[in-house]
């Protein structure tokens, strides 16, 4: 049964775990698709490491495309993790359910990427 209320976009964006305690922002994947209340987000483990757990609630960055008039810009959410499943090529899709979104500047939490699988699971501890 399809429960989505509100229609997707099919659209491929990089999403991050935000720089938290003073650590760096942690690359988790792409975007499959996305929606006011929810997105799919195609996670790669490899590049992540933990994966979120079901009812988990996270601040998850979507890039968005620059803009001349604005500059760079990212879409800060706080969302659940509703859905995990496994895809081919050792990735999976984790489907969230957004509670909080906002326009903020990508500079704003930009900083050097995470080098370690040891330090992305610190941050979701």
């Amino acid at each position: 049964m399809d429960r989505r209320v509100d229609p997707r976009l099919e659209l491929q964006l990089p999403c991050h775990l935000p720089a938290l305690y003073g650590k760096t922002r942690v690359r988790v994947g792409v975007t499959v698709n996305i929606s006011r209340g929810g997105l799919l987000v195609l996670w790669n483990p490899r590049e992540a490491g933990k994966l979120p757990r079901l009812g988990e609630l996270i601040e998850l960055e979507v890039e968005l495309p620059a803009n001349h008039s604005f500059g760079r810009k990212c879409l800060y959410c706080q969302v659940t993790a509703v859905r995990v499943a496994p895809v081919d090529g050792g990735k999976t899709t984790v489907a969230f359910q957004i509670h909080q979104m906002r326009f903020r500047n990508s500079g704003d939490s930009r900083r050097e990427q995470v080098e370690s699988v040891e330090e992305f699971e610190h941050l979701l501890m």
